[in-house]
């Protein structure tokens, strides 16, 4: 089984170590304590739970579109490559795109 990171989701006073601890520490901070919200990696500013399950798809998403980014990015570069290696190109402006 694959190691999943762990995330502790808290709001008082008592849950700042473990936020702090835990790989992603999340804090209600609507009404919840300062000290929970300054340890914690992610602060959700609406005491709703669901909006964690809303962070995760968005940084979920914003992964994905970085992922898609970084690839378009290689395969651009590849291909002026190949264009610069026929000539097409001067190899300089290659690079340089």
């Amino acid at each position: 089984i694959a190691e999943r990171p762990v995330i502790m989701v808290g709001d008082g006073v008592n849950d700042a170590p473990v936020l702090a601890s835990a790989e992603v520490g999340v804090a209600m901070g609507a009404k919840g304590a300062t000290a929970a919200s300054e340890s914690a990696d992610v602060v959700v500013l609406v005491d709703d739970i669901g909006r964690v399950a809303d962070a995760v798809e968005i940084g979920r998403r914003t992964v994905a579109v970085a992922l898609q980014s970084i690839w378009v990015g290689i395969a651009v570069s590849i291909g002026l490559m190949v264009v610069a290696s026929f000539g097409v190109i001067p190899a300089t402006l290659g690079a340089l795109l």
